[in-house]
């Protein structure tokens, strides 16, 4: 039993902000704290992963992906090409080729941000792996990330939403119990699948925002002239934010600039 005063001395790290990757985001007053869950929604191949390994990759803290919906291959060509700048196809060639040295050297210097690429991790597995990153760190990560909260093995769950809510609850309670920003990637439902248009909270796979501090659903905004210029615009709404100013229908978007040639995103 504690007053709020003695929580808040208690609070660690909880609370903190990662460092600003995008402009935008502290310009519209959406921050991914640690000690919280943040959820980032999409439709297949619109850049969950992409939005969520940039953060990572670049916050410059100790951080957990678990990776179970993309393999090996993709992710380090990804982060490869984020930290190196070079085009992916040419990073994919140069491991092909097994010439990868000068990338590896680049690579290094994010050796506290580990990976896990089972398919199904339960959440036995999921408490074991963050154990031993903790144990061989010294401290929990700073950042965790769950790609994506569908293929968490919650097991005895009779329906698909009853499973998503069980996930959802489980890394809330991950983020309160190790401190941690838990950054979990998620689906969308129905006409929201294609990708273009700007999807509010009721978009969600499962209905799940109830759990989440913040939920960011991302689209397509790119028009034909950009695209052919060779970016991408990604846009993102904060649907949910409890910190903050939210937008629920979706009405106001940020834009974030995507070169896909090299996974760069800029705002």
């Amino acid at each position: 039993m504690l007053t709020l005063t003695q929580a808040k001395n208690q609070r660690g790290s909880a609370g903190e902000p990662l460092p600003d990757i995008f402009q935008s985001f502290a310009q519209n007053g959406i921050y991914i704290r640690q000690g919280q869950l943040t959820l980032i929604s999409a439709a297949p191949g619109i850049g969950k992963s992409v939005l969520s390994q940039t953060i990572a990759t670049k916050c410059g803290l100790p951080g957990y992906y678990f990776s179970a919906d993309s393999d090996q291959f993709e992710m380090y060509c990804r982060c490869a090409a984020m930290l190196t700048g070079w085009r992916k196809q040419d990073i994919e060639s140069s491991v092909l080729a097994g010439r990868t040295e000068t990338i590896d050297a680049r690579l290094s210097q994010s050796a506290m941000l580990r990976y896990d690429f089972s398919g199904s991790p339960t959440t036995d597995y999921i408490d074991d792996e963050l154990k031993a990153y903790a144990m061989y760190a010294g401290r929990w990560p700073a950042l965790i990330v769950m790609d994506n909260i569908s293929n968490i093995d919650i097991g005895g769950s009779a329906t698909d939403t009853a499973a998503l809510e069980e996930a959802c609850a489980y890394l809330h309670d991950v983020a309160r119990e190790t401190g941690a920003a838990v950054i979990a990637l998620h689906h969308v439902q129905g006409t929201y699948n294609d990708g273009n248009q700007p999807v509010p909270l009721s978009g969600l796979r499962g209905q799940i925002g109830r759990v989440p501090e913040v939920v960011l659903t991302l689209h397509n905004a790119s028009t034909e002239i950009e695209m052919f210029n060779g970016v991408n615009i990604l846009g993102v709404n904060a649907v949910k934010n409890r910190g903050g100013k939210a937008d629920p229908a979706a009405r106001n978007t940020i834009r974030l600039d995507f070169y896909p040639e090299r996974m760069e995103l800029r705002g």
